[in-house]
C-alpha cells in the first residue's frame, strides 16, 4: 500500500528537544517511523545561559542524528510566548467571516496589527448557527529571532504554531475527540508555564499563565539556599528523598498559586459556556512526576485528576517501546506538530510569514527555474540579441532638452500642487476638539444596564426598606441586595480610526450573601449574558455585551463594625477609572475622547456606594450614577439620589432662612456641619457581617453612530427604581 505524506514534528523545550515523525498510512492509521529525545546541556532556565546558543547546540545534534534533509518541519513556540485569544461571532455567512475576525483581531490583540504574525481558526456545528473563533498571534520580532536561530543551523520549518495548539491537535486525534464529546480539561505544566486546554464538542479553548516547573525549583533554591542545578535535582528526587517533608513545605506556596490560576481558568471558561460541565481532567508535563501534586489539585477542584501517561493511537514496536513510552508524558506536543505537517489537525493555522513562506517554495523550484531559463536561451538566443543592441544605440544618445524641460515643470507643478492641499486640510487640533463629543450619548445607557443588571438580584422590599429593626432582622448571609461601588471603562478606538470602537467595563460590587460567586453567576451575570443584543425595553441600546467574566478568585472581604457599615473601601479600581486624568478613558477626570460621563466616586461613608460626584457624608453616595437608599447597601439604581453636597444643602438652607424674614447671612466656605448636620449613618448590619467585594468586567462593542442618536439619549433619565425614562 501507498505511503501517504511524512512529516517532523520538533519541540524545543526548557530541558529537552522533542522530535517525532509520523507518517500517514491512510487505512491503516498513522505510523510513527522516527522519533528522538536530545537533552540540553544546561537547563534553558538555569540563571546565566545563553538560552540561544544552547538550543542552537541541541539542534545541530539533533541533525547529526536524524536526516532532516528535504523533510517537511514542523515547529512550535511555546504559550507564554504569542497569545491565544477566543471570541463568539454573530451568525453572518461564511464570505464575512474572514472581514469580522480581522475586526475581532484588531480588538484582542494586545500589539498593532502590522506588528504580529497571526492566523485564526472558526468552530462552527450544524445544529447551531453560533461561530467561536480562536485567534492566535506572535510578535514579528520573536518570530524572526525563532526563524533566524533554526536558520544558524540549516533548518527552516514550513509551519510555526503554538505549543497549546499542538497539544490540542494530538489528543483530538489519539482519544478521539468529536463533536458529540463531553468537555476534556488537559492541564499541561511545562517549565516556565501552563497551558489549559479544554476541548468540548471538537473545539478548543486555550489559557496560558506563567507558573511552571521552574518556579517550584526556585522555590527549594530559596529555601535550602542550593543552586539551581542542586535544587532542580532535589525537585526530581522528593518521593525517595528522606527530607520529603521539608522539600515539599518550601513548595506548598507554588501548588496554591498553580491551584488558584487554574480555579480562575476555569471559572473563565464557565462564564462563557454555562451549560458545560468540566469533570474530566488529564495532567500533562514531567513537572505532573511531583509527589502529590495531582492528589493536591483534584482535592481542592473536587474532581479525579488523571495522567497522560501513553497514547492510544500510536505506537513505536521493537526494542525502542521502551524508550518512546517514558518520554510519553512530554511528547504530546511534538505529537500534535507532526499531525499538522501530514494534514490531519483540526487547528491548522501558520505564524511563518508569508514572505517567508514564498521564499521557501522559491527555493524548492530554482533547480526547474535554472533548466528553463537554460532552455530558453539555447532556443530565443538570437531573438535577445537586437533588443540589447536597439537599448545601447538609446543609451549612447543624451536626453533631449525638451524632455527635461517638460520633467522639470511636472515637478514644479506637483510641488505647488501638495502646497495648496496642505493649506485647505483642517489642522489636527481642530479635528481632536470636534471628537470630543464622539460617543457621548453611550454611557447612560451604561449607567442604566449597570443598574439593571444588579437589580436582576431581585432584593426583597424589605431590605430596601428605611426601618432599621426590620432590616437588621434580615439575616445578612440570604439578602439579595447587590451595590456597584466602583463602575469604569475604558474606550478602545478602532485601529483603523473607521466606524466605532468598543468600551472595556468594569464593575465592582458589594454583597453579604454567604455564596456571594454563586448568587452573582445566577444574578447578575445571568442578566449580562441573557441581554447581549438590545431588544424589548432595551431596544435602541447602541452596543452588544460581550464577554462578561466575573473575577471569582479575588474576592476581597470587609468585616462590618460597630458602626453598622464596613469600615472602609477597599474595592480595586482600575487606573483609567475614577478620578485623575485620563488621556483616552470613558471614567472619571479628564479626557480627550471619553464616550460620556464616567465613574463616580464613592461617598466617605456609604456603604452603598454612588454614581457621578462624591459626598462627604452622605449615606446614599452622590447624585448621577444610580445609590442604594439612606445606609444601605443596596444595588445601584435602586434608591434615590442621595442627600446631594453639602455646599449645596447650604445653600437650600440659607434660601430657606430668606423666606422666614430672616436677613442673616451664611458663610458657605466655612464648616457645613455648623449649619446643616447629618444623622449619622444607620446600624443596618449586625457587627461583625462579612461584606463581599467582587470584580465584574464586560466589554460593549458599539453597533451604531452614537454620535448622531444625542436627541435619542437626552431623553434618558435614571430613575428611582433603577428604570429609564
Amino acid at each position: 500500500m501507498a505511503q501517504g505524506k511524512a512529516a517532523w514534528g520538533i519541540e524545543v523545550g526548557a530541558y529537552e528537544i522533542k522530535a517525532i515523525r509520523l507518517q500517514d498510512g491512510g487505512a491503516t492509521g498513522v505510523e510513527v517511523t522516527d522519533f528522538a529525545v536530545v537533552r540540553h546541556k544546561k537547563v534553558l532556565t538555569e540563571p546565566d545561559v545563553d538560552q540561544n546558543e544552547v538550543i542552537r547546540l541541541s539542534l545541530g545534534q539533533l541533525i547529526s542524528q536524524k536526516n532532516l534533509q528535504g523533510e517537511n518541519l514542523v515547529m512550535s513556540v511555546p504559550g507564554h510566548s504569542a497569545f491565544a485569544r477566543f471570541a463568539k461571532l454573530p451568525p453572518v455567512e461564511p464570505k464575512k467571516v474572514p472581514d469580522i475576525v480581522k475586526f475581532e483581531a484588531v480588538q484582542q490583540i494586545p500589539f498593532p496589527i502590522d506588528e504580529v504574525e497571526w492566523d485564526y481558526e472558526t468552530f462552527m456545528s450544524e445544529d447551531t448557527p453560533e461561530i467561536e473563533v480562536g485567534i492566535f498571534a506572535i510578535t514579528r520580532q520573536r518570530v524572526q529571532e525563532r526563524l533566524d536561530m533554526y536558520s544558524d543551523v540549516g533548518m527552516s520549518p514550513e509551519v510555526l504554531t503554538l505549543s497549546p495548539v499542538s497539544f490540542f491537535n494530538a489528543v483530538f486525534y489519539d482519544h478521539d475527540l468529536g463533536e458529540d464529546s463531553e468537555p476534556v480539561v488537559y492541564i499541561d505544566i511545562g517549565t516556565m508555564a501552563t497551558d489549559v486546554i479544554i476541548a468540548d464538542q471538537g473545539r478548543c479553548w486555550i489559557r496560558t499563565f506563567p507558573i511552571g516547573g521552574t518556579h517550584f525549583t526556585e522555590a527549594i533554591m530559596e529555601k535550602f539556599k542550593l543552586s539551581y542545578a542542586k535544587a532542580e535535582k532535589l525537585k526530581m528526587e522528593t518521593s525517595t528523598s528522606k527530607y520529603a517533608k521539608n522539600i515539599m513545605g518550601a513548595m506548598r506556596p507554588v501548588f496554591s498559586d498553580l491551584l488558584q490560576e487554574l480555579q480562575r481558568s476555569l471559572d473563565y471558561f464557565r462564564s462563557s459556556h454555562p451549560n458545560r460541565e468540566l469533570s474530566d481532567m488529564i495532567g500533562a508535563g514531567s513537572t505532573f512526576k511531583i509527589p502529590g501534586l495531582r492528589k493536591f489539585i483534584g482535592q481542592q477542584l473536587q474532581v479525579e485528576v488523571k495522567r497522560l501517561d501513553e497514547f492510544h493511537r500510536i505506537s513505536v514496536p521493537g526494542r525502542e517501546a521502551a524508550t518512546f513510552a517514558e518520554h510519553n508524558v512530554s511528547m504530546a506536543t511534538a505529537y500534535g506538530l507532526a499531525m499538522q505537517g501530514i494534514g490531519l489537525a483540526p487547528i491548522d493555522i501558520n505564524l511563518v510569514p508569508t514572505t517567508v513562506l514564498r521564499e521557501q517554495l522559491w527555493h524548492q523550484k530554482t533547480r526547474w527555474f535554472i533548466g528553463a531559463a537554460a532552455l530558453a536561451v539555447v532556443a530565443g538566443g538570437v531573438t535577445f540579441v537586437r533588443p540589447i543592441l536597439d537599448q545601447q544605440a538609446l543609451d549612447a544618445k543624451p536626453e533631449p532638452s525638451v524632455v527635461r524641460q517638460v520633467t522639470k515643470e511636472a515637478k514644479n507643478n506637483k510641488t505647488a500642487l501638495d502646497r495648496a492641499i496642505q493649506d485647505m486640510s483642517i489642522s489636527t487640533d481642530a479635528n481632536h476638539i470636534a471628537a470630543l463629543l464622539d460617543y457621548r450619548s453611550v454611557w447612560p445607557y451604561v449607567v442604566s444596564d449597570s443598574a439593571m443588571a444588579v437589580l436582576a438580584a431581585e432584593p426583597r422590599s424589605g431590605e430596601l426598606g428605611t426601618d432599621e429593626e426590620a432590616v437588621l432582622e434580615i439575616d445578612p448571609a440570604v439578602r439579595r441586595l447587590v451595590s456597584v461601588s466602583n463602575l469604569s471603562g475604558e474606550y478602545v478606538p478602532p485601529s483603523d480610526g473607521k466606524g466605532p470602537g468598543s468600551i472595556n467595563v468594569r464593575m465592582e460590587v458589594r454583597l453579604t450573601h454567604d455564596e456571594p460567586r454563586a448568587f452573582l453567576n445566577g444574578t447578575v451575570m445571568k442578566w449580562l449574558r441573557d441581554n447581549e443584543s438590545p431588544s424589548g425595553t432595551r431596544e435602541g441600546v447602541p452596543y452588544l455585551i460581550k464577554n462578561p467574566v466575573m473575577d471569582g478568585t479575588n474576592i476581597r472581604r470587609e468585616k462590618v463594625g460597630e458602626s453598622g457599615a464596613p469600615s472602609s473601601e477597599k474595592s480595586s479600581s482600575s487606573s483609567s477609572s475614577d478620578g485623575g486624568s485620563s488621556r483616552r478613558t470613558p471614567g472619571g477626570g479628564s479626557s480627550r475622547r471619553t464616550p460620556g460621563g464616567g465613574s463616580g466616586g464613592s461617598s466617605r461613608r456609604s456603604p452603598g456606594g454612588g454614581g457621578g460626584g462624591s459626598s462627604r457624608r452622605s449615606p446614599g453616595g452622590g447624585g448621577g450614577g444610580a445609590s442604594a437608599p439612606a445606609g444601605s447597601s443596596g444595588p445601584a439604581g435602586s434608591g434615590s439620589a442621595g442627600l446631594g453636597s453639602s455646599a449645596d444643602q447650604g445653600a437650600s438652607g440659607g434660601s430657606a432662612a430668606q423666606q422666614g424674614g430672616s436677613s442673616k447671612s451664611i458663610d458657605l466656605t466655612g464648616n457645613m456641619d455648623d449649619f446643616a448636620p447629618l444623622p449619622d449613618q444607620p446600624k443596618i448590619y449586625p457587627p461583625g457581617t462579612n461584606v463581599s467585594i467582587l470584580d465584574i468586567t464586560f466589554t460593549l462593542q458599539i453597533i451604531e453612530d452614537v454620535g448622531k442618536a444625542n436627541s435619542k439619549s437626552a431623553s434618558l433619565n435614571t430613575t428611582a427604581d433603577g428604570g429609564v425614562s
